[in-house]
């Protein structure tokens, strides 16, 4: 009779221990979640980067980055289309500052607009995507005055501002 109940006890705790690691595993191996917090990293840090060019540029010309060839305000131009306006020139990708980097696979290349005091760049991924719920999470950790995320029909646009 204990023989019985002590295997009863093993079988439960056996049990346990399974539906423990099914749990556990499942939270860690879910390739969504995992493809989510890679994808938000990414862009955190790349974002990051950019600021930092960006103000590189703005320190040493006093303004942000301008339409390559042209000196007009950038206008949904893709990063490497701009240069800083210092007394001589140079590419804002490639140049003094490094290089811009390549979004992560899902997302647009990135894009700067100047309008009146606001500078942001930005890109897009589809809606309802991997990419989509990186961004919801990447647009939580910043203020309101720092970046935006705005969903349209078909896509989600990622607003990171570094004036406004």
């Amino acid at each position: 009779m204990q023989r019985s109940a002590f295997t009863l006890i093993e079988i439960a705790l056996t049990i346990f221990l399974v539906g423990l690691l099914g749990t556990l595993s499942y939270y860690y191996l879910n390739l969504t979640t995992m493809d989510t917090l890679r994808y938000k990293s990414t862009l955190q840090s790349q974002m990051n980067l950019l600021e930092s060019m960006a103000f590189q540029c703005k320190s040493l010309s006093e303004q942000f980055p301008k339409e390559l060839d042209s000196s007009s305000n950038a206008s949904n131009t893709l990063l490497s289309d701009l240069e800083c306006n210092t007394t001589t020139p140079y590419a804002f990708n490639g140049g003094k500052s490094g290089f811009v980097p390549i979004p992560p696979s899902g997302y647009s290349a990135y894009r700067a607009t100047e309008s009146g005091s606001a500078f942001y760049i930005s890109t897009s991924a589809d809606n309802n995507s991997t990419q989509d719920k990186a961004l919801k999470k990447l647009v939580l950790y910043y203020t309101s005055q720092q970046a935006s995320l705005d969903h349209n029909a078909t896509s989600a646009l990622f607003k990171f501002y570094l004036s406004r």
